[in-house]
């Protein structure tokens, strides 16, 4: 920051990435600046690896939910390639995975609204403005009467071959519209790339020593305890 700093009192041109431009190109103030990038931080570094932990959890839990998702991948992606974000869209179960590990673990719990402008009824009652709304995403989520066998994780619930879907505000875990994540699709691409990636080379099993695993609500849901894996290289025939 000191330096981006000293380039712009000397009138020097920056560039750069995000700290380069808040610095340069807005007013924020010092303390604007740290809590964006802290935040920026906490929304992209801690989401992701929490929801790529819970997706090798609920995968080691499940060695046929496993076992297909690689046929699927292996299937498509050959050999050593890097995937393609047209190779994720051949891959309707991996997709799958992704969404039923943020309906079972979305990554931010709960989250308000401030309805700020104007009174309104919703489903017969009246709110004014001023109110406060808490969405429980988790609670939610995990409602039999929008997701039969909460508890279950059954990806193929997501598949779209002819079955009943769930309704598809039962999951929102980036949100919806204007205030939706503005990273979900960045996010997305790095957990299907470092999914896809982990899953074509090793057979994921959960250590033995962890036990039951516990979700917690730390502003994102986090496990209760350390979770280790171990990674079983898988072993490729050439024909």
């Amino acid at each position: 920051m000191e330096e981006i700093q000293m380039r712009l009192d000397a009138g020097q041109e920056v560039s750069g990435q995000y700290l380069s431009y808040l610095l340069s190109n807005t007013n924020m103030s010092k303390k604007d600046v740290y809590g964006s990038v802290t935040e920026l931080l906490l929304g992209g570094v801690d989401t992701t690896s929490n929801t790529m932990m819970w997706a090798l959890y609920l995968l080691s839990q499940d060695p046929k939910a496993q076992d297909t998702l690689y046929q699927e991948v292996n299937s498509i992606i050959k050999e050593d390639k890097i995937p393609t974000a047209e190779d994720i869209n051949s891959m309707p179960y991996f997709k799958a995975v992704i969404k039923e590990t943020l309906r079972m673990y979305p990554v931010v719990p709960m989250n308000a609204r401030l309805l700020s402008e104007n009174d309104v009824i919703i489903g017969g009652h009246f709110f004014p403005k001023k109110t406060s709304f808490i969405m429980h995403h988790y609670a939610i989520t995990h409602d039999e009467t929008i997701f039969p066998e909460p508890k279950v994780f059954k990806p193929e619930r997501w598949l779209r071959d002819g079955r009943e879907r769930p309704s598809p505000f039962g999951s929102i875990p980036f949100g919806f519209g204007v205030r939706g994540c503005v990273g979900k699709r960045i996010a997305e691409l790095e957990m299907h790339l470092g999914l896809a990636r982990i899953i074509k080379l090793f057979e994921v099993k959960l250590d033995p020593n962890v036990g039951e695993v516990k979700a917690l609500s730390r502003t994102v849901l986090v496990a209760d305890r350390t979770v280790n894996f171990h990674f079983l290289e898988r072993k490729h025939v050439t024909t």
